[in-house]
This record gives structure tokens, C-alpha cells and sequence, in this order.
């Protein structure tokens, strides 16, 4: 069911939720998400201004592919080849072909985009915002002092569920949690895609929850490494383990890349170091 937000806006609540922006005759329709139902209830609510999509994930667009709009699908330059492409995205997560039921529990399939755009981007009054960290080109939408935040930070169920968040940049991702922090009050409510929705100090507290939960896996990859070299699949899974996340082949490929972006900005800082060996890469502090 939907709800209202203010100034016509609406929410349909999920995982991600779906933002709807009333237009003179249309609604503007931000991550439709994935599913069958979902793009039902969607087209049910009337005419379709346009799509806009905040990154490549399957679980955000794949339901636009049978949404008729008036304008088209818009999103991102740099995320487009990725939303057309199914095996770029299972080849950044995976870094090879994967079959999509290894890692992902919605099927990654691709979606044409109709109108690729650069930044600075507004259209009919809604603002696209630079969110990297999650992936490289992630984008939220600001309209009528409502921000769409996308999968830029998360709420608290699934921060406890998940223990490592999926970032393809952990250092950009946390400088991007930190501005929406800094900026939260600019904002009426802000919409994050998997989590409740926010304002005011209640925003700002949940960034911040997403702050110490980046800077505790920080803490606990050096803590680890403290003495032992480690591949990043093996810290992964530990760290999965230790926070009570359960393992599985996808949560330990999904929370890998967030520790090895981690590891890469130590890396250039000279705090870790990297060696081949027949286990693979390890990963050791350096002295």
C-alpha cells in the first residue's frame, strides 16, 4: 500500500522501496524494484511519466522491463552499461561469469536504458545527487525536499542481518554516508532503498549507526590481521561469523568485495601488504 510522504509524493514500502512523484499527468517512478507483483502494483497506480534508476542492481530495475512510460527509462552514464548488461554486473561482484543463483537471489537480466545522463541532471524538478560507494555511479533523487538515498547507507535490521554491507568503494561509501549525515536536515525525509524512512534526528542517528558499523569492520580487519596473513575470503567469513551473519557462498562473495575495496585503500596508505602463495592472496600488516 502506499504511503504518502507530503507535497504528493508516495512510497511504495519494500526491499528497495519505490518512490512515486506526481507529475501534471503521470507519476515519476525511482527503482521499481524486482518482482512480478511489485510491477503490478506499480502499473495499477496509472499513467507512467518516465522510470529513473539510482544504479545497476537487479533488485532495483528489474521490474522496469515491462513498465510502459511515457518518457523511458532514465539513469546514470556510467551505471547504464551495467544495467544493460547482466554479466558486467556478475562479473564486478563475482569478477568473472558466476551463475546468478550463486550470489544473487534475483535473476540479473538486462534493461534497456533510453536516456543515459551525466551529472548535473534535473527533470521536471527532480534532482539526480552523486551516492558513490555502493557502485561507482549510484545516484539519488531529490524532489520537493524528499531524497531518494538509494543503497548509500541501510537500516538497522539488515546492517545486523548482513554484518558486512556490499560497498564496490568502502572509503567513497563512507565519505558519501558522512555527507548525507552532515546534510541530513537539508532534507524533509530521506528514503533509503532497504531501510525505514527518516528525518531530522532520527536520520542523522542512523547515518551514524552506518558509520560505526564501516568503521567497526575497519577496526576488525586490522584487529584480524594483527599478526597472521589471511586471503580476503577467509576474513571475510570471519567477520561474517564473529558478527552472527549466516555463511553462505553469497555472503562471503558479496561481503569479499567490500573487504577487498577495504584492503586496496590500506593498501595505498601502506598499512597492509599483499603476497601470492599457493592459498591465493594474502593479506598482512605491515610493520
Amino acid at each position: 500500500m502506499l504511503r504518502g510522504l507530503g507535497d504528493g509524493i508516495q512510497v511504495l514500502p519494500g526491499s528497495p522501496s519505490t518512490l512515486f512523484i506526481p507529475s501534471s499527468d503521470g507519476y515519476y517512478i525511482i527503482d521499481p524494484g524486482s518482482s512480478e507483483e511489485r510491477r503490478a502494483d506499480i502499473e495499477a497506480q496509472g499513467k507512467i511519466k518516465a522510470v529513473l534508476i539510482t544504479h545497476s542492481h537487479s533488485d532495483h530495475i528489474l521490474a522496469a522491463r515491462d513498465l510502459r512510460s511515457e518518457l523511458g527509462v532514465f539513469a546514470p552514464l556510467s551505471e547504464t552499461p551495467f544495467i544493460e548488461s547482466p554479466e558486467l554486473r556478475e562479473a564486478t561482484t563475482f569478477g568473472g561469469y558466476a551463475p546468478w543463483n550463486l550470489i544473487f537471489h534475483v535473476e540479473a537480466v538486462p534493461l534497456k536504458v533510453d536516456n543515459p545522463f551525466k551529472l548535473p541532471f534535473n527533470l521536471d524538478g527532480i534532482e539526480a545527487i552523486p551516492l558513490p560507494g555502493h557502485t561507482f555511479g549510484q545516484v539519488g533523487y531529490v524532489a520537493r525536499g524528499i531524497l531518494y538515498a538509494a543503497d548509500s547507507f541501510f537500516g538497522d535490521k539488515l546492517l545486523k542481518n548482513v554484518v558486512i554491507p556490499y560497498f564496490l568503494d568502502f572509503e567513497t561509501a563512507m565519505s558519501t554516508i558522512e555527507f548525507l549525515r552532515d546534510n541530513a536536515r537539508e532534507f524533509e525525509k530521506i528514503v533509503p532503498s532497504h531501510g525505514p524512512i527518516v528525518e531530522g534526528k532520527r536520520a542523522i542517528e542512523l547515518l551514524e549507526m552506518n558509520m560505526r558499523a564501516m568503521e567497526s569492520i575497519r577496526e576488525k580487519v586490522i584487529s584480524i590481521l594483527r599478526g597472521r596473513k589471511m586471503c580476503v575470503e577467509a576474513l571475510s567469513a570471519r567477520i561474517l561469523r564473529e558478527g552472527g551473519a549466516e555463511l553462505t557462498p553469497g555472503s562471503v562473495i558479496l561481503s569479499s568485495v567490500t573487504i577487498r575495496s577495504l584492503l586496496s585503500r590500506l593498501y595505498e596508505r601502506g598499512i597492509v601488504d599483499a603476497e601470492a602463495s599457493e592459498e591465493g592472496i594474502l593479506w598482512k600488516l605491515n610493520d
